[in-house]
This record gives structure tokens, C-alpha cells and sequence, in this order.
């Protein structure tokens, strides 16, 4: 299975055609896999090749300027506080995507309508490109490969299988809908970004988009066999916890109430948990970082581990 690489100075996998990308083109490529990046997190990506953050802003502004704009760009707005200054939002269109295409092999899929300006509703993409830019940081920093899966084949079908779940006297076919799947050597990470909108507790499996439901569909999926199908062999689920004002204690609360919730039959020991704040507080540094299994252990991913690449 092809993974589509994020461009880095460092050993790229699987495209040579980045070397020779000019930096205009691998930040398109950077904006479509990373989703809704700013103009900070993207210099944070690329401070080795641009210089300053008003060099990046000047590059995005180019990109996203006149008729032959590469890049849509949101001005986003907080509605509970209308004051408050917010960074730009850059999202791919399809012209870039054609472009990528062109130079990267990624395969072309429609471009999806620009969203909403209301924060709430970009809050959670935002957010995640934080910690996608943390993984890929430290893969590169370590010298491990690293990618980013794409959800769907190039013909536009679903990469991940429906699983069969019996709840309530009732079997459902429910399809796992990650965040986003990374590639950090030879693990398969399934990223969950957790913004608190959701109920941890699954009352009903349809109805209900909850925490507990994603336990069931990802417990489901390790257990069907589907993920070493498709060749993935070593696969764990990270959740990225944060609460809804951006509170470490009420992160955290909100872990342990996902492992006192979680099912003793569940395979929890492909489950790991952390708080948002920590994470990102952790200097871009993931290999040394914490985070709480689900059977409860305080462990490191193993996938930055020397010995497992």
C-alpha cells in the first residue's frame, strides 16, 4: 500500500520527486495532508527552508491570491468572542490537488466546499495539525520514516473495511472513520483528535457519534483480521484528548473516565491516551512523551523506538 509522504529535508519515503520540489509545491502537498494548517504551523514545519514566519505568510499569500490561486484561505471567527484575532486557514483546492497529482502521485479526489468561518466548526482540524506536525518532527529528527495513509484508493473506495458489530440483540456494519492514519516506520498510527464535543459513553451504536462507539469499531477491527489484510501488522489508536476550554485537569479527567468506560474484553493494550496540552508541550519531542495505555500503563509509543523500525 503506497503511503503519501509529507516533504522534509530529511530521507523522504518513497517519492524522489521531492527532492527536486520546489518549496511553493511542497507546501501544497504539506496543506492537502495536513488539512487546515496556518501559516505558523506550516514555518513550524519548514523553518529549515524559510527563513522567518513573514517569509511563509508572503508565500501563502501568493498562493492564495489572483484568479490562479493554489491555496483557498478562512479568516476565521470566534463567535462568542467576536474580538478575538485569529489566524488565517489555509486549505487546498482543485487546482493544487491537480498539481499534486501531477508531482507527487496523489491521486485526485473532489475538493470539498470551503466551511464555515466559525471557529467551533475549524477548532478541531486546527488543533490537529499541532500534533500531525509533532509526529513528523520527531520521525524526521530520528531519522524514521513517515507518512501519511490515504483513506481512499486512487478509484475513490474506502481503505478501511466495514466491521461487524453485535449490540443489543442487533448486528451493524460500521466503517472506522479516523482522523487522519500515519506511517511511523513500520507501525500504522489511527490519530484521533478529541475536542470533548463528543459523549464518551455509547448508549446507541447508530445514533450516537461517541467515544464509546469508536472503542467498539476499532476493537472490532483488530480483532476481523482486515488490518494485516492490508498488511498493516503493527497498529495503535492515539488519542489526543483536549476539553472544551483547553484545560489540562479536565483533558485528563476526561482519559480516565475513557478508561474506567472501556470494556475489559476490549484489546486496550492498542489504545493510547494523552492530553492535548502535554503533548504539545512536549517540544516536538513524541519519542520521550507519556501516554496511558488502555489496560492503564504509563508507556512511550513503541514506533519511535530504535529497535522497532
Amino acid at each position: 500500500m503506497n503511503t503519501m509522504t509529507l516533504p522534509t529535508t530529511a530521507k523522504p519515503v518513497g517519492n524522489t520527486r521531492l527532492f527536486a520540489a520546489s518549496i511553493e509545491e511542497q507546501i501544497l502537498l504539506s496543506v492537502h495532508l495536513l488539512g487546515k494548517p496556518t501559516a505558523a504551523q506550516l514555518f513550524r514545519l519548514y523553518q529549515d527552508q524559510v527563513g522567518t514566519l513573514r517569509q511563509m505568510q508572503g508565500i501563502l499569500r501568493r498562493l492564495s491570491s489572483g484568479p490562479d490561486r493554489m491555496l483557498n484561505v478562512i479568516n476565521p471567527m470566534d463567535i462568542a468572542k467576536p474580538i478575538r484575532s485569529l489566524p488565517f486557514i489555509y486549505l487546498d483546492t482543485t487546482r493544487s490537488r491537480r498539481l499534486i497529482e501531477q508531482l507527487f502521485g496523489v491521486p485526485f479526489r473532489r475538493v470539498l466546499t470551503v466551511p464555515s468561518r466559525d471557529w467551533r466548526f475549524l477548532r478541531h482540524d486546527v488543533e490537529m495539525v499541532d500534533e500531525l506536525i509533532s509526529f513528523e518532527l520527531t520521525a524526521r529528527w530520528l531519522g524514521i520514516p513517515f507518512g501519511y495513509e490515504p483513506h481512499f484508493d486512487a478509484s475513490g473506495e474506502p481503505i478501511y473495511p466495514k466491521v461487524t458489530i453485535h449490540n443489543d440483540g442487533l448486528t451493524h456494519k460500521l466503517r472506522p472513520q479516523p482522523d487522519k492514519t500515519l506511517v511511523v516506520g513500520d507501525y500504522h498510527l489511527i490519530i484521533e483528535h478529541d475536542c470533548s464535543e463528543e459523549m464518551i459513553e455509547c448508549d446507541n451504536i447508530i445514533r450516537d457519534a461517541t467515544l464509546g462507539r469508536k472503542h467498539l469499531v476499532y476493537d472490532q477491527l483488530f480483532r476481523s483480521g482486515a488490518l494485516q489484510t492490508l498488511g498493516w501488522n503493527k497498529t495503535l489508536v492515539v488519542y489526543l484528548i483536549d476539553s472544551k476550554r483547553g484545560k489540562q485537569p479536565a483533558s485528563r479527567k476526561r482519559i480516565k473516565r475513557c478508561l474506567e468506560n472501556m470494556s475489559e474484553e476490549f484489546v486496550s493494550a492498542r489504545l493510547y491516551f494523552t492530553d492535548r496540552q502535554s503533548f504539545v508541550g512536549s517540544n516536538d519531542n513524541v519519542a520521550t512523551h507519556q501516554f496511558v495505555r488502555g489496560d492503564k500503563r504509563a508507556l512511550q509509543l513503541p514506533c519511535f523506538s530504535k529497535s522497532s523500525t
